[in-house]
């Protein structure tokens, strides 16, 4: 299996400015929620971050350094009136105390153990194997680890993380009155599934490392695909208006390559975008490749050359 190491370093992540800090929770005194922020990713901005998540805390009740297990794996489900993430059921703080959470999206997870340290703190988080269906793909999100003196009444922050990159896609046409249509586009060899280990660590990022297993071709999809292998576009192009399929998700790793099949005026065209010399695909950033497809329109500038003069000699007849 090979292995990718990739950090999410803190310089890169921000939180939206939709998340204050001033927030105050409105449900009981000692119910435990949490707000959210998120990097780039399929999750555009903050405000399309609506999902379910999955939270295991750890808690020191003697403040003595010594942690045991509060809850594991954990349903807080989002609240649209207070846009906050209220526990599925409710969950409580203890009376005293210091607490340590780390969040995972979306939920339901499956196939996700747990090591701890000899203190009793979260060493490290393992999920796998990662099915991630290009028909119904969604985020995987990690958190950094949120250490906190119990009990709190207001929402706690949960910083979370993108575990895949995403990969977009646009075309154009030169102007001209050829139809240029886009049949199919590709991205080569690219890992969709694998083992996601997470390493939280208090007072600093989260680190995450994925296990692969061999790469597979991926279409892009249409807005409305009828199966994870049909990639058929026929997106007729125009030169105002960019067309974009939808993205798709990948692990993070060596770019590779993407293979676009099109047609000027009814003639068929492959072109594959060599991406190996632009280094990986890294952990939490959006690619987007835009193309133009260059439609020379074939015109002639017809000339006559010069008649040649030709002697045919002297005739009597």
């Amino acid at each position: 299996m090979k292995k990718i190491f990739l950090l999410a370093a803190a310089a890169m992540v921000s939180l939206s400015s939709c998340v204050q800090t001033d927030e105050i929770y409105t449900g009981k005194s000692n119910e435990m929620g949490f707000k959210s922020a998120v990097t780039r990713g399929i999750i555009q901005t903050n405000e399309d971050m609506t999902y379910p998540v999955a939270v295991t805390a750890v808690w020191d009740d003697a403040k003595n350094g010594e942690f045991a297990s509060y809850f594991e794996k954990a349903k807080f489900v989002y609240d649209a009136g207070t846009e906050l993430w209220k526990g599925e059921p409710a969950r409580y703080w203890p009376t005293s105390g210091n607490m340590q959470f780390l969040g995972l999206s979306p939920y339901p997870i499956s196939n996700v153990t747990h090591t701890y340290k000899t203190t009793g703190e979260l060493e490290k988080v393992v999920w796998g194997t990662i099915e991630n269906n290009l028909m119904d793909q969604h985020d995987v999100l990690f958190s950094d680890l949120l250490s906190v003196e119990a009990p709190q009444t207001s929402a706690q922050p949960l910083l979370f993380h993108h575990a895949y990159a995403q990969l977009n896609v646009t075309f154009k046409k030169t102007d001209s009155a050829a139809e240029v249509i886009i049949k199919s586009v590709k991205a080569n060899n690219v890992h969709i599934n694998g083992i996601l280990t997470v390493t939280p660590a208090a007072g600093s990022a989260s680190t995450a490392e994925w296990q692969v297993g061999l790469p597979v071709p991926r279409f892009f999809l249409p807005e409305a695909p009828t199966g994870v292998e049909n990639g058929t576009l026929n997106a007729v192009l125009n030169a105002n208006t960019a067309f974009s399929p939808t993205p798709i998700l990948v692990i993070p790793g060596a770019q590779t390559e993407i293979i676009i099949e099109y047609t000027i005026d009814g003639h068929e065209h492959t072109y594959t975008h060599d991406l190996s010399s632009n280094g990986n695909w890294d952990m939490g950033y959006k690619y987007t490749y835009n193309y133009t497809i260059n439609v020379n329109e074939i015109i002639f500038d017809c000339t006559v050359d010069a008649w040649t003069p030709v002697d045919g000699g002297n005739i009597t007849i």
